[in-house]
């Protein structure tokens, strides 16, 4: 009876710590994000992105750079034999490497106020899908306020330093007349913002590129945020896709390779 006791014990406390991670951004299950889309520039993690298309990663207008190599399939970032050695870049069997050949910035992008902050990605040759690599729908429910949504990625810790593997943190839609409250002068039509009750859960502002998943659909791209980011009542902001989806399908469409 006393060993029952016992591992029912550890049983709820490992639930617990289970929960625990889940609210303040927890690593997230490897087949879990087929999705996201890692931006390298010089060998480093500038970015993350969204696979929206078989041969198309939608990301933030932001992290425009010279060179951008885009990694699909990856989910974890760093490995080291030991607590001595320095982190190298891990190349993992699912992965595939992508180079970008065009980059299609929003025509009424803003650096300053990040208003319209998205940009495509035109990638050299389409992908092959698999359980590890599949574009998100881009369709969202545009009607919806209040949902339950996840955010995810690299995001940088406390320590600026990027984590081993993605994190993903739940998350609600806060409304944009609150929104508008908490940002005055800064919060556009053209975004939405999300929140949590807990301590943590909202995205990094070192994650600026995370997408916002709602109902397994993109809402949003992570923009900017409040700091310190993930703190109970800060929102983090987003550039709001049913401002944009027919942006996105235009590019696309004339292309001729996709929708």
């Amino acid at each position: 009876m006393r060993t029952l006791s016992l591992w029912l014990l550890l049983l709820a406390s490992a639930w617990a710590e289970e929960q625990d991670k889940v609210v303040h951004g927890s690593p997230y299950h490897l087949d879990a994000h087929p999705f996201q889309a890692a931006l390298f520039t010089s060998g480093h993690l500038f970015c993350g992105g969204v696979l929206v298309d078989r041969q198309w990663v939608l990301t933030a207008a932001h992290c425009k750079k010279p060179q951008l190599q885009v990694y699909l399939g990856k989910h974890n970032l760093h490995h080291r034999e030991s607590s001595e050695e320095e982190f190298t870049v891990v190349r993992e069997s699912s992965e595939e490497e992508f180079t970008v050949v065009r980059k299609v910035v929003h025509p009424n992008y803003h650096p300053q106020t990040r208003d319209n902050d998205l940009m495509l990605l035109h990638l050299a040759r389409p992908v092959k899908t698999s359980h590890r690599i599949q574009p998100l729908p881009k369709e969202p429910n545009c009607s919806a306020h209040k949902s339950h949504c996840q955010t995810l990625g690299w995001d940088k810790t406390e320590e600026s330093v990027f984590p081993d593997t993605i994190n993903c943190a739940e998350v609600h839609l806060v409304p944009k007349t609150d929104c508008e409250g908490a940002y005055p002068g800064h919060f556009t039509r053209t975004m939405v913002c999300a929140s949590s009750d807990q301590e943590g859960a909202d995205s990094c502002q070192g994650d600026s590129e995370g997408p916002l998943i709602c109902d397994n659909h993109l809402r949003g791209i992570m923009a900017w945020g409040d700091s310190p980011s993930g703190s109970k009542n800060k929102l983090g902001v987003y550039t709001d896709i049913c401002m944009h989806l027919q942006w996105v399908k235009n590019v696309i469409r004339q292309d001729g390779s996709g929708l």
